[in-house]
């Protein structure tokens, strides 16, 4: 009996395990089509319809962001791009104007913005911060890996979820460690930048989110 007893709670608390995964799970997943999508993307199409939906008036024309708050997409990985278009449409992630940019997009859409945007030339970071630990070496003693092992040696990104961070806008990468770290964002497959974000001090992750950011946007005139 007690035996039994034992089975039926294993087996609840499975499937309430399951379900809570499912729920916060992002409904983007790589497949042979969405594989495909991306490898047969236009970039010249791409062009066309970030011209057609003003991607420039946020994200600049050639994908550098004027606003500190606004992300560099300029040499972005494509396949990147494209699944944060498709979260944002499938509301995995929350942005007022990019979900409703997103609404308007198919899935080749979204492929052929990420390849016209991986096109394009990045900003160059700021180089200010030489050295960070957490970037080059990591913390063992907490089981994290250093941000170059995933995002690259010179944070240029790796695959097709991992996206570049190096001559990224500084604001806006402070901002979205921060929210990984408070799981305001959880569109990160397994959960990996929540749970490396989660043992970040404010420290780390301010001198982290420096040494790859580019240089700070200048203020806008009060007229424009």
């Amino acid at each position: 009996m007690k035996t039994k007893i034992a089975l039926t709670i294993g087996l609840l608390l499975s499937a309430s395990s399951s379900i809570t995964l499912a729920k916060d799970a992002p409904m983007f997943v790589w497949n042979r089509t969405t594989l495909g999508m991306v490898e047969a993307a236009s970039a010249g199409r791409g062009e066309k319809i970030a011209e057609e939906q003003k991607c420039a008036k946020c994200h600049g024309k050639t994908g550098v962001a004027e606003d500190e708050d606004a992300p560099n997409i300029a040499g972005q990985r494509a396949p990147y791009i494209a699944k944060q278009l498709a979260d944002y449409k499938d509301g995995a992630r929350e942005e007022k104007s990019m979900v409703k940019a997103a609404r308007k997009l198919n899935a080749q859409d979204m492929a052929d913005l990420g390849a016209f945007y991986a096109k394009q030339k990045p900003e160059k970071a700021a180089g200010k911060v030489k050295s960070v630990v957490m970037v080059s070496a990591g913390d063992e003693k907490r089981f994290l890996l250093p941000c170059a092992a995933c995002h690259g040696k010179n944070g240029e990104g790796f695959g097709h979820e991992v996206p570049a961070l190096m001559g990224q806008k500084g604001t806006q990468l402070l901002d979205t460690m921060k929210a990984f770290k408070e799981g305001d964002r959880a569109n990160d497959h397994y959960g990996r930048m929540r749970y490396i974000a989660s043992k970040l001090s404010d420290q780390e992750i301010k001198q982290t989110s420096a040494f790859y950011s580019a240089p700070a946007a200048a203020p806008k005139k009060k007229d424009e």
